[in-house]
């Protein structure tokens, strides 16, 4: 067991440092409120993930993104990006309920908790800044979901931006 750790352990380290990694973290504003972890490798692929919070209720959302850089005369670290993933969390809904009892009318609230799970796409251009450790994301994140207080449910309009550290 000591030896097949230390071989993965020396195959990690091994592709780590062949490759060109940029690991960052940061807040993600916008549609999906949250924070968010992002892995690039070689300025090609990566693997981005968000924890965020929705609809009164929390979300884990994985995405596998493709990079092509955008190459002008004044600015050499600007991306476009494309990519898929799913997100799995639970939303809570308030709804109002009306009696009228004896020509008086009352009402009440009640929160309802919904298990979400879907698919994303996502298209975006991201840049690194030179001089510090930030890296900025302006990003359309549609998405379809299953479950949640409707059966089926579609958002086209979840634009997002994202402010990372790089580490």
């Amino acid at each position: 067991m000591k030896y097949i750790f230390t071989l993965v352990l020396l195959i990690l380290i091994k592709v780590t440092i062949a490759q060109d990694v940029v690991n960052s973290v940061g807040v993600r504003a916008g549609g999906g409120n949250g924070f968010t972890y992002k892995y690039i490798e070689d300025l090609r692929m990566g693997f981005e993930g968000i924890a965020g919070y929705r609809d009164h209720g929390f979300q884990l959302t994985g995405l596998i993104e493709q990079y092509k850089p955008i190459m002008t005369d004044r600015i050499s670290n600007l991306m476009f990006f494309t990519g898929f993933g799913a997100h799995a969390g639970y939303i809570r809904n308030k709804e109002d309920n009306y009696v009228i009892h004896n020509n008086t009318l009352y009402v009440t609230d009640s929160r309802k908790t919904y298990v979400v799970a879907g698919f994303d796409g996502i298209v975006g251009f991201e840049y690194h800044f030179h001089t510090v450790p930030l890296g900025i994301t302006l990003d359309y994140k549609p998405y379809m979901e299953f479950f949640g207080a409707e059966f089926f449910r579609i958002d086209l309009w979840n634009l997002a931006f994202s402010v990372r550290y790089k580490f």
